[in-house]
């Protein structure tokens, strides 16, 4: 899995058993013998004198497999491209996934997080996720807290309240947001990568990060917005965000671009025949 999803996250790149080893963090020949395997099923191609390894055809008709059971992603990408045209701005859509976030797909120029990709996995941890979890039961939120300093849960279950009051999610940036973005990219499975994500997610949550009441008259950096998707039993199973903003905005700039978002996100509730939570 760790091997796929890395794979995954760097389209168009190759990579040596060696390289695979060690930005997975993983023993030589148990790498050795997973390549052996996952190229022997047709997941993954060896390129013969470059000795190197990308994903192969095999996962193809997997992925149109799981395309097909998961239609929320396949609705949201029409309301996905024109939230891009019309705002100029990149749309990613987003699922949970145990304890990661999937993005499951991409609109738009690239402008979030450094270069991320579909395929790419983010961790489901404080402040990340807070749209998945303005919905959640408890456990799953008690969970979620877990995953961040004790000194700022009280912090977070603010910025829940103000997303569950609006809606939506606003990022603001903060610090270590730049040198995250650039993390990210490499973030799926590479060890060291993931240990530097977990020291600046540590630092975000000392800083406003998750905005939890908006001034119609002050001034905000925005880093991105996020609104759900939800399906038939009202859970979240989709999240789409915008990125890309340039200069500090108004309050009631900040809610147009909001209520915009909010208008997409319906419409792709209301396609899969999802319903919202009271």
């Amino acid at each position: 899995m760790a091997v796929l999803d890395f794979l995954a996250a760097h389209p168009g790149e190759s990579f040596t058993l060696s390289e695979l080893a060690r930005r997975l963090d993983l023993n030589k020949a148990t790498a050795h013998a997973l390549l052996n395997s996952l190229t022997a099923a047709g997941y993954l191609l060896r390129h013969p004198a470059r000795m190197t390894y990308t994903l192969g055809p095999a996962l193809i008709a997997l992925g149109a497999a799981a395309q097909q059971q998961f239609e929320a992603a396949d609705f949201a990408r029409e309301e996905m491209r024109s939230l891009s045209d019309e705002l100029g701005l990149e749309c990613l859509a987003t699922t949970a996934v145990g304890d990661d976030m999937l993005i499951v797909a991409r609109a738009g120029a690239p402008r979030a997080l450094g270069t991320v990709q579909p395929g790419q996995r983010l961790p489901l941890t404080p402040p990340l996720g807070s749209v998945f979890m303005a919905w959640a039961a408890d456990d799953e939120v008690e969970r979620w807290l877990r995953r961040a300093p004790d000194e700022d849960a009280g912090q977070y279950r603010a910025g829940l309240e103000a997303v569950r009051r609006r809606g939506y999610a606003v990022g603001l940036e903060a610090d270590p947001r730049a040198t995250l973005g650039r993390t990210l990219a490499d973030l799926t499975h590479d060890a060291p990568a993931r240990r530097l994500v977990e020291q600046l997610l540590d630092e975000l949550g000392h800083q406003e990060y998750i905005l939890t009441t908006v001034d119609r008259q002050g001034r905000y950096l925005v880093n991105h917005l996020v609104a759900p998707v939800f399906g038939p039993s009202g859970d979240v199973v989709l999240a789409l965000s915008l990125y890309g903003f340039t200069g500090a905005m108004t309050g009631r700039q900040l809610e147009r671009y909001g209520d915009r978002l909010l208008e997409a996100t319906g419409n792709v509730t209301k396609s899969i025949h999802g319903r919202e939570p009271a």
